[in-house]
Order: structure tokens, then sequence, then C-alpha cells
């Protein structure tokens, strides 16, 4: 027979990413009077929906929401039996307690890692096409299609820039040389997606990502996105332009490489990567001229798109 006594207590980490979502969902179940009254009313019972509202003297209709609430968490099972009227919904206890451990030794481990966000515009070497540009938090910076204004000093200032086919790289500080040893995993996350003349969902582009001038992976961007406003795009901006894209993180650790956190590869893995025979580590990113889908590439940092972030090298 199989042990369910740890299904009686619930237990999170804060220190466990995996643990967030339950730990929100456990946070707002307890957020209320209201929801911690009916969990006082059953325990140690069941009861119905009908006998909450009359003790309680809460409407139904109140009461449902704040059942469902609490089954969402985990603290209640919710049943039906047959009635006079149909089935009459029953809630009881599911949990005896709840614990949210705050490790200090976990948050240790976690503090270990050496991390860097990298602005957009802060770039050392671009290859590109036009159709491009680059726009700020306040303005567009310079005049459209003009590559040119990629290789000027309001280049730094960018938000938002995008180009048609080639690269742009960027060098990030390499970690405490007392550190190195220590590293076991490298990866990137940004906010991208292609790019066409103002926006267009079903646009695929093939982007690859090059680390010390290894490739790494090359994936497929399905669109350029608009239509409705990025939560942080300025209020200039067009909304009939390219408006925010995806958030997608490149890994690369002894086994090989992800994407998103999923496995891709083995071709090239954490020690094929050199990452501390020089004081920097580069990041290329870009569309390849002959690549099967060339559409184009829109990059997003901390005041533009849905993220608030710019380029984040993380080294753990």
């Amino acid at each position: 027979m199989a042990d369910v006594s740890n299904e009686k207590h619930l237990s999170f980490k804060i220190d466990k990413t995996a643990d967030h979502e339950k730990i929100v969902k456990v946070a707002r179940a307890f957020a209320s009077e209201e929801r911690l009254a009916i969990l006082k009313f059953m325990l140690n019972k069941s009861v119905s929906v009908s006998m909450i509202a009359n003790e309680l003297d809460m409407p139904i209709s109140s009461v449902s929401r704040h059942i469902d609430v609490l089954s969402d968490a985990g603290l209640i099972v919710i049943s039906y039996q047959p009635g006079l009227k149909g089935h009459t919904k029953f809630c009881a206890q599911a949990v005896l307690d709840a614990k949210i451990s705050l490790d200090a030794k976990g948050l240790e481990n976690k503090s270990k890692s050496f991390i860097v966000e990298m602005p957009i515009g802060m770039y050392s070497d671009c290859n590109i096409d036009a159709p491009c540009g680059i726009a700020g938090k306040d303005d567009a910076l310079g005049t459209f299609d003009d590559v040119k204004l990629f290789y000027t000093p309001t280049r730094a200032l960018a938000e938002c820039l995008w180009f048609k086919s080639g690269f742009i790289s960027y060098l990030f500080p390499s970690p405490p040389l007392a550190e190195k040893t220590e590293r076991h995993r490298i990866s990137f996350s940004l906010e991208i997606c292609s790019d066409t003349i103002y926006y267009n969902n079903d646009w695929p582009s093939d982007i690859t990502v090059k680390i010390n001038g290894a490739e790494v992976i090359t994936f497929t961007s399905p669109g350029n996105f608009g239509g409705k406003r990025g939560k942080y795009t300025p209020q200039y901006w067009p909304v009939n332009c390219s408006q925010f894209g995806q958030l997608k993180k490149i890994s690369i650790d002894a086994d090989g490489v992800y994407l998103d956190n999923v496995f891709q590869h083995k071709k090239l893995t954490f020690a094929d990567l050199h990452l501390f025979d020089d004081e920097y580590i580069k990041f290329e990113i870009g569309v390849d001229r002959n690549a099967v889908h060339c559409g184009g590439m829109s990059l997003f940092g901390k005041n533009f798109g849905d993220f608030d972030q710019a380029i984040i090298m993380k080294i753990s």
C-alpha cells in the first residue's frame, strides 16, 4: 500500500523555482479572512457550499469563488453527492499543515551565480543588412534603414533594434579568476522575434546563436509580433509596428545545449566553449544570409516589449 501521509503536509522551498507557482497559490488562498473562516468551519468535517453560506452568512456565489481558490491551492478537496435537486457540492479539508522554507543555505547556493545584464545597445560588433533601425525609450534613434546608424554612439540608447540579416555581438565580462573552476553552466536570456514591415505574427526566421565563435544553436522565431502594445513598449511607438518578442533562453552545460530548458543536442558542451581563456565571453546572435527562413530579427531591451530585461548572462 502506498504511503500517502506526506500528501497531508504541504512543504515548499523558496529557493526551489518549481515551487514558486504553488507558493503563490497557497499565499493567495490564505490572504482572505473569509477564506480563513471557511477553512476553520470545515475543520475535520465535510460540508456543503450551502452549509458554509448559511453558517458564515455569505452569498453562495461568493462561497463558490472562495472554494475554487482554496481548491486550486490544494488546501481542500471537492466532491459531489446526489441530492433532491441534482448534485450537491461538498468540500473537505485536504491538508493538515503548509510549510514554506526560507532555507538560507539554499539561497546561498543560488547567490553564487555570476550574472550580468547587457543593454542591447552595448554591442561590440555588427554586420547587418537593411531594412534596419534602432528605437529608444523616448523616440526613434536616427533614420530607419540606414546601416551607418548601427555604428554611431547613439546606439547605446537602444531599447529596440532590428535588421533583415547579418549578426550583432556582445562582449560580456568573464567571472573572477577565483570562481572560474566552480562554473559548469552558462545561459543567455533575451526577448527576440522576427522582423518585417509593420508586423506579421506568421513570419518565420532562423536565428543563430554563437558563443566564443562556436555555433551553439539555430532556432526558428515564428513571427514578428504586434497588433497590441507590448507591456513596456513606449506610447510613441505605433501599435501597427513590432511590439514584443518571445523570451528565449539558451543554455549549455556538460551534457549539451538547451533551448528554454529543453535539451537540444550534445554536439557542444560547456568545456568546448573555452569560456575562461580570455577576460570576456563573446555572445553573437543573428540571421544567416543563406538561412532557409531569412525573416529578420528584432531585439528588445528593458523599456520595450513584454519583458523587463535586456540580455542576461548567467554562469553557475
